[in-house]
């Protein structure tokens, strides 16, 4: 049975650097070359330039772009899809608010960066730089902030949801706009298939776990989890599971 694969962007990088080390791109390079996959990120299609190769995402199927909420084919250049999310003026007055009483050891700009499909947002700020960024993730670990916001906008905007996503910020967005859309896209277009999701968030309250999840009730699919969540080292799980994967 053909497989096909589907990788969360983070599960590939060095988070903290958002980049492929060169010796997991050597890796990449070879495997891309004769296996099908999609790609799929909370981030907008140029942040994904960013940090993928253009080789590999010229071989991509298709890049699931701000949740899955957009499809790029032709390694980008062609929009299949796109859903329209505009947040209520409620929504964005009270994360706001969050930033001014965020207890975060230092804060930068950027706070809130409305993607078009999704909103995605930070108390410290895209705009950090990697010391503060890694800074900031051991303080979420520590306070649980993010998780505290993500369950107060959830709890207050019945039919908007709000997931962790990499080590900074929460992905905003309609319930059900998430990554678990991917799944029924990938096999209207790759049929009679075994699917297999790698991705670095797939715990309860993750943006990888929407998918992971709706991937576990179904029999032709199976998901993996690359090390622990936003690990710096996630991408070598990544490499061992494509590995031992026959």
């Amino acid at each position: 049975m053909n497989k096909v694969f589907i990788f969360d962007v983070d599960g590939t990088l060095t988070p903290s650097r958002r980049r492929m080390t060169e010796d997991f791109a050597r890796f990449f390079d070879e495997w891309s070359k004769k296996n099908t996959f999609y790609l799929v990120s909370g981030s907008d299609l140029d942040k994904i330039k960013e940090q993928i190769p253009l080789a590999y995402l010229d071989r991509a199927e298709g890049i699931f772009c701000c949740g899955g909420n957009k499809l790029y084919l032709n390694g980008g250049t062609k929009l299949e899809y796109e859903k329209v999310f505009k947040p209520p003026e409620t929504l964005l007055t009270y994360l706001g608010f969050q930033v001014k009483m965020s207890d975060t050891p230092v804060k930068s700009t950027n706070h809130r960066e409305n993607r078009g499909s999704m909103l995605n947002f930070s108390t410290i700020g895209r705009d950090c730089t990697l010391e503060e960024r890694l800074q900031y993730f051991e303080f979420d670990k520590e306070t649980g902030e993010r998780e505290r916001i993500a369950k107060a906008v959830k709890d207050g905007w019945p039919g908007i949801d709000a997931v962790i996503g990499g080590q900074i910020s929460i992905d905003i967005a309609p319930v059900g706009n998430d990554k678990s859309q991917v799944i029924k896209r990938v096999k209207v277009n790759n049929q009679n298939c075994r699917y297999i999701f790698i991705g670095d968030r797939t715990e309860k309250g993750g943006n990888d776990y929407p998918l992971a999840k709706v991937m576990d009730e179904m029999e032709d699919c199976d998901w993996y989890q690359a090390g622990e969540p936003s690990a710096e080292d996630g991408y070598k799980t990544t490499q061992k599971i494509l590995g031992e994967i026959k």
